[in-house]
């Protein structure tokens, strides 16, 4: 009865969240409600509010459930290897993920594009998501230290300020996607864009 109980809680726990992207995409942060909220998930506003004190929580168990499923689901995908040419796949992976799936196109789309992220909204969300790791500049910090190690690298190259070259280059190509201020085939974009950058740091 207890594993019941629990499961159903979980159940719960996600129809809200689901919902809240829905509400978020839809009114944007500012406008949405729990009421709203709690009305497309066929809940109580008190049901909302037993797993979420306020919507900054929402948002940042938001962020947290969609990145870290969206990870594991790709796990198998993602190379294991330090190249180049794995952090290409690493990122060609990610980048065909959001473009195949809808409901995270729309996260990215909501995250990235129509949250207002206010001095006060970023305060209470960075301190639940300080435990989320940054898997990208993970990723990228592995493979600039192997390479560099292995001597594949142009000499000179910052690699604390290039590791964010890397980063903001990706995401700005997913902005200007899902933001529809181009009109380009997300993962060719992905594969050319890095494919240039990535030429540029090699010996």
């Amino acid at each position: 009865m207890a594993r019941k109980c629990k499961e159903d809680a979980e159940k719960t726990r996600q129809a809200v969240i689901e919902s809240a992207l829905d509400v978020f995409s839809d009114k944007g942060y500012a406008k949405a409600t729990f009421d709203e909220i709690a009305a497309r998930a066929g809940f109580t506003k008190g049901a909302v509010y037993w797993y979420f004190r306020n919507k900054a929580d929402l948002v940042a168990a938001l962020i947290i459930e969609y990145t870290q499923s969206k990870r594991q689901e790709l796990m198998q995908k993602l190379p294991q290897g330090n190249t180049l040419d794995d952090l290409l796949e690493y990122f060609i992976q990610w980048a065909d993920a959001g473009a195949k799936d809808l409901r995270f196109s729309r996260f990215q789309r909501f995250v990235m594009c129509q949250m207002e992220w206010s001095e006060a909204v970023l305060s209470r969300v960075e301190k639940t998501l300080a435990t989320t790791k940054d898997w990208h500049l993970e990723k990228v910090n592995q493979v600039l230290a192997e390479c560099e190690k292995n001597g594949q690298l142009k000499d000179g190259l910052n690699i604390d300020v290039v590791q964010h070259v890397i980063i903001s280059t990706y995401m700005g190509i997913v902005f200007s996607s899902i933001s529809k201020r181009v009109s380009y085939d997300l993962v060719d974009m992905v594969k050319t864009g890095l494919t240039l950058l990535f030429d540029g740091l090699k010996k």
